[in-house]
């Protein structure tokens, strides 16, 4: 009798480790799986807000020109920012910059809509950032840092995008949100 006892105490304890292990290692898995998606939205976003820096910096560049639309939704996102500046040629080229609705993911019941920034030159489609955005926004600001809706006393440019990244499947689903901002004085504004 003893004998079957050790033997039902020894599997008992054994099972106990064992669940202990496998859930130990879902947890791992499951925190590199939240690592993994962090590293690549913070990536994307960082790609996204080098390319906008430098390409907002030039506004005006080599032209008389310079802010030409900025269009808002009723959100307060950005859905259309274009302006005038020289491409590599020395003629006068306008870039724009549309926020377009791609895709909604549901997340605990809430709906979450994702956007493209799509780029154009002159009209032609010049790049564009991910799908993956859930809000863009550029805010012109005058020299004393205060919000201006005229474009001629815009002296500042205040940018905010956030990237989303749903992961799971569908039943246990989570949502990865990776935030830039930035203030950027382009030269060409200062006229």
């Amino acid at each position: 009798m003893q004998f079957l006892l050790d033997h039902i105490a020894s599997i008992l304890v054994s099972g106990a480790v064992l669940l202990l292990v496998i859930a130990t290692n879902l947890g791992a898995q499951r925190g590199a799986i939240e690592e993994t998606v962090a590293y690549a939205a913070k990536v994307q976003t960082l790609n996204l807000a080098d390319f906008l820096e430098d390409d907002l910096l030039l506004i005006g560049d080599g032209t008389s020109d310079t802010i030409e639309t900025v269009t808002t939704n009723p959100y307060g996102q950005t859905t259309e920012f274009s302006f005038w500046r020289e491409d590599d040629m020395g003629v006068d080229m306008l870039v724009s910059y549309t926020l377009t609705e791609t895709d909604s993911v549901e997340i605990e019941e809430e709906w979450i809509q994702l956007y493209r920034l799509d780029r154009t030159e002159n009209g032609v489609a010049a790049g564009g950032g991910s799908s993956t955005l859930s809000d863009f926004q550029i805010t012109m600001l005058n020299s004393a840092g205060n919000v201006t809706a005229g474009i001629a006393a815009a002296r500042l440019l205040r940018v905010r995008a956030v990237n989303v990244y749903p992961y799971g499947d569908s039943d246990d689903m989570d949502l990865f949100r990776s935030y830039w901002g930035i203030t950027v004085r382009p030269p060409n504004l200062e006229s």
